[in-house]
């Protein structure tokens, strides 16, 4: 007989090794039962692109089927290169919304296909810091 286990949360993120302590860092205090990740370049921008079809959702399924998290973490963040990096936009708060509205997107699709899931949204700085999206 298979042994079930489970885990508190999926994370949604980006591969960009400039943050990746502070990812695990966080995600290691907030959630200390367990989580699964998901990095893929540009973190769920793939999720907002394609929906069902992307490699992202595929992932998250696989992680609700599996490991029944309470909890689905997005996290995007500024100069990312999947986005053309910060060179992209006019300045900063330009970069910042087009994430905001990359979550918010993201989150709408994440509920729909997994209504019974929390799931909780942050922008990322390159410093570290973790800004929560509301």
């Amino acid at each position: 007989m298979e042994q079930q286990h489970s885990c508190e949360a999926v994370a949604v993120h980006c591969i960009d090794f400039r943050l990746q302590k502070a990812i695990s860092k966080f995600l290691g205090k907030r959630f200390p039962g367990g989580y699964d990740r998901i990095a893929v370049a540009g973190g769920v921008k793939d999720l907002v692109a394609n929906g069902e079809n992307s490699l992202v959702f595929k992932n998250l399924k696989i992680s609700s089927d599996l490991h029944q998290p309470k909890t689905i973490v997005l996290i995007q963040h500024g100069d990312c290169g999947a986005y053309g990096g910060s060179v992209e936009f006019a300045d900063f708060a330009a970069e910042e919304a087009l994430q905001k509205e990359q979550l918010k997107s993201a989150e709408r699709l994440s509920k729909a296909q997994f209504p019974s899931v929390a799931v909780e949204k942050f922008l990322i700085r390159l410093s570290g810091e973790l800004i929560p999206v509301i």
